[in-house]
């Protein structure tokens, strides 16, 4: 998904004012063409999976500019020479460090 403005793509977007203010969702969207008006700021708990426009947390995320963001932990990984992969969130059971730790769990005595 793309800014509406075709301008706006691709191109850097301050997160802050001039006076170094966190700018907030609403703001941090109208700038780049967005009408937000009757969106929340935020789902709670969580999105609904088939929406895609529900709250302005969740359009903001699908934006190709804000999705292809390259953290500063990233940046301060890839600096050391070392390679960052981030996993998909899913069940803390299906975590492959839990699949991989669990059959040494069961040789460790338990705590009484």
């Amino acid at each position: 998904m793309n800014n509406p403005i075709a301008e706006c793509r691709g191109k850097v977007q301050k997160l802050v004012t001039d006076q170094g203010e966190a700018k907030g969702l609403k703001q941090t969207l109208e700038e780049r063409g967005f009408d937000v008006s009757g969106l929340k700021a935020k789902c709670s708990p969580v999105c609904p999976f088939e929406n895609e426009n529900c709250c302005m947390a969740r359009l903001l995320s699908r934006q190709d500019d804000f999705r292809f963001q390259e953290s500063l932990l990233e940046k301060v990984i890839k600096s050391r020479g070392h390679l960052c992969i981030f996993l998909p969130k899913f069940h803390c059971e299906l975590n492959p460090i839990e699949i991989v730790s669990l059959p040494f769990s069961m040789l460790l005595p338990t705590a009484r």
